[in-house]
């Protein structure tokens, strides 16, 4: 969500995410040049567990609420589209840790994840990098480095950047897991999902709320985030205690 100065630079990567070189963030785009980014998924620990699952943080009925929010409609790239994660690019020496904080702090407001002294810390909110996938478009090019955040019920409060994003709430996993696939079964039908054929035949289809002022079966989510999400979904089913430990912190779940 940084501005896309051409006095930005940023770093050209190899696909393992090494920096071969700076150039200016404009350049990275005009380019399709390979780079550098972040990917973090905001979690809401309130109401976890509520229906018919076993319990199990792993099941997808008992994951937290995550937080999706729709891009404004002067965006630059993908106007009014949805997003389940906040993301961004990483300026040139920026570590990823560093990347997630800055982007949670600019896009949701959540200055906290900034303030990691006196006696503020928020290590534990901020997972660790969980997993990298590369995304691969004609239009995009990056290695994305993944993240988790819990929110503080009781510290933490959102505020949306003006300039990024339109609307946000969060909802439960599974609203999110069907109206992802919705949206990827729409881009199919267009000829325009630039993503492979990927299996969620496991998804369980389960009764989601509506949301007042929004219809959740009509969202169509950027399709770089939707790639990125079948790289999380891969990762999560793959890796069910180290996601389990991703979302646990010292938040309001725990105080």
């Amino acid at each position: 969500s940084k501005g896309t100065s051409t006095s930005e630079l940023v770093e050209m990567v190899d696909g393992s995410g090494t920096p071969l070189a700076m150039v200016p963030r404009e350049l990275v785009h005009r380019f399709n040049l390979l780079h550098r980014g972040i990917g973090v998924m905001v979690f809401d620990t309130r109401n976890a567990g509520d229906g018919d699952g076993d319990g199990d943080v792993r099941s997808d009925l008992r994951i937290p609420r995550v937080y999706v929010h729709r891009r404004t409609d002067h965006k630059r790239v993908f106007p009014s589209l949805y997003d389940m994660f906040v993301g961004g690019v990483s300026g040139a020496g920026e570590p990823p840790e560093l990347t997630a904080r800055r982007e949670l702090a600019e896009e949701l407001g959540l200055v906290r994840v900034l303030r990691t002294t006196n006696g503020d810390d928020t290590h534990q909110q901020l997972s660790e990098m969980l997993f990298r996938c590369t995304v691969c478009t004609s239009y995009n090019r990056c290695v994305v480095s993944m993240f988790a955040y819990t929110m503080d019920n009781q510290r933490d409060v959102i505020s949306w950047q003006e300039e990024e994003v339109a609307w946000g709430t969060f909802v439960p996993y599974p609203m999110v897991q069907q109206a992802a696939r919705l949206s990827i079964d729409r881009l199919k039908s267009r000829n325009a999902w630039p993503g492979d054929d990927f299996s969620d035949g496991d998804l369980q289809t389960v009764d989601c709320l509506d949301i007042k002022g929004t219809d959740w079966k009509e969202w169509d989510f950027v399709p770089d985030g939707l790639l990125v999400w079948e790289a999380w979904e891969q990762w999560r089913r793959q890796n069910g205690q180290r996601f389990a430990n991703a979302i646990v912190s010292d938040g309001a779940s725990s105080k």
